[in-house]
């Protein structure tokens, strides 16, 4: 029995499908857990059930959730994980996913005829393509999101060696795949690396650009204020060493009191950023928000006057697209698709890892109001006309279309 989801969002409106499919997506990640791969699941299928499809999405439970449930015209069947927090999730977490994904996978595929299979991340969650069923019989296609992908996360030395131990495993799942996405052209290129004869498109996130707006009417609360003379920053991040905020404290500790920086996000490197932070003596400075809801980030992305996250790795970004939407002005590191998202006219590339770059952007930034102003305004322009998930749900249904063989009815001229 199916629960409808009370939480609203802004409706979406579509030309229904005339020739509706039946597709599955399985992600071991799904709002409230994990990052933009669980968050885009549930936009592109939001978008693809207000275009008529039937959507099912396979994915982890978190506490307070259902087991099975209708949201905004999907279904949406929740298993046991055991992670190590929301957004992180472990090797524990994977494995629990898949144990306990396996019996509800089953029972879908046996109740349901599906069109399609889509499996968010080639590992863990593709590894349920190995499993006997008649899920096997269906084509499938591979979102990479990042992790995924072998030699994506270079400072995650466990994630390598398992890579490396399931390479044979991971060429099998890409070259069986009626087709492999990946987010950037960088991360196609990544894995590429490890399969050159794979065949790879490419299809970036999307952005809720109804949701994320610019609102200069709002008001800080009396734990916002930071000082009305302040230049604010806000990076958004799981906080794990790849996302490269340590190099963005230590930056911090050479700039004056006249900037400020809010983080926000938790992860495994939390610990470490807070005992940096104090070791730095930043506490006037910077400001450890820790978790916050998507539907109150659009509050402190309008609340900040700049955004900045020079990761090392960074297969997509999407928290750069969020913050464009609200209009404001970005910073990040010259890896994977950032470069693809920022350009000269709306924010500022450095080099991963260089504090002296990160320094020199903040202070570029934060020392001249008119560049970003000019840079905020690109920023919404550009994130409502390449980043809807309207578009990325047209293109993902053009794949499915070329997979399965369902093809859209021509239409009549009268």
């Amino acid at each position: 029995m199916y629960r409808q989801d009370k939480r609203k969002l802004a409706p979406v409106a579509h030309c229904l499908s005339t020739a509706p499919m039946k597709i599955l997506i399985i992600n071991y990640e799904f709002p409230p857990l994990g990052g933009g791969a669980g968050r885009g699941t549930y936009n592109l299928a939001r978008e693809l059930a207000a275009k008529g499809h039937e959507v099912d999405v396979l994915t982890s439970r978190s506490a307070g959730y259902q087991k099975h449930e209708l949201v905004e015209g999907f279904y949406v069947h929740r298993v046991r994980s055991f992670r190590k927090g929301i957004h992180d999730c472990g090797f524990r977490g994977a494995f629990t996913f898949l144990l306990f994904a396996v019996p509800q996978l089953l029972r879908l595929t046996n109740r349901k005829r599906f069109d399609i299979i889509h499996y968010f991340f080639g590992l863990p969650t593709g590894l349920l393509r190995f499993v006997p069923g008649r899920h096997r019989e269906l084509p499938y296609i591979i979102s990479l999101r990042g992790s995924d992908v072998p030699n994506y996360d270079n400072y995650n030395t466990s994630l390598q060696f398992v890579h490396k131990l399931l390479l044979p495993i991971t060429r099998k799942l890409w070259g069986d795949a009626a087709r492999v996405i990946a987010l950037s052209s960088d991360l196609a290129n990544s894995a590429r690396q490890s399969d050159a004869s794979v065949q790879i498109d490419i299809v970036p996130n999307g952005i809720e650009s109804d949701m994320f707006v610019a609102d200069p009417n709002v008001q800080p609360r009396q734990d916002d204020k930071v000082g009305a003379n302040k230049v604010k920053f806000i990076c958004v991040a799981r906080l794990v060493e790849r996302k490269g905020v340590q190099h963005l404290l230590q930056a911090m500790a050479q700039l004056d009191d006249s900037v400020h920086l809010t983080v926000v996000g938790e992860g495994n490197y939390m610990a470490n950023l807070q005992a940096q932070a104090e070791q730095l003596n930043l506490g006037n400075k910077v400001r450890f928000y820790g978790y916050c809801p998507r539907e109150k980030l659009v509050r402190l992305y309008n609340l900040s006057d700049a955004f900045v996250l020079p990761s090392m790795a960074e297969s997509f970004g999407m928290v750069f697209v969020e913050a464009m939407a609200c209009g404001l002005p970005v910073i990040g590191a010259r890896v994977g698709g950032v470069p693809d998202i920022i350009k000269d006219e709306n924010g500022i590339l450095v080099e991963p890892g260089s504090v002296t770059d990160v320094k020199a952007a903040i202070e570029k930034l934060a020392t001249n109001p008119a560049l970003r102003e000019a840079m905020g305004v690109a920023n919404r322009q550009k994130a409502v006309e390449q980043y809807s998930w309207r578009s990325v749900a047209d293109s993902y249904e053009t794949v499915y279309r070329e997979c399965t063989g369902i093809e859209e009815p021509a239409l009549v001229q009268p």
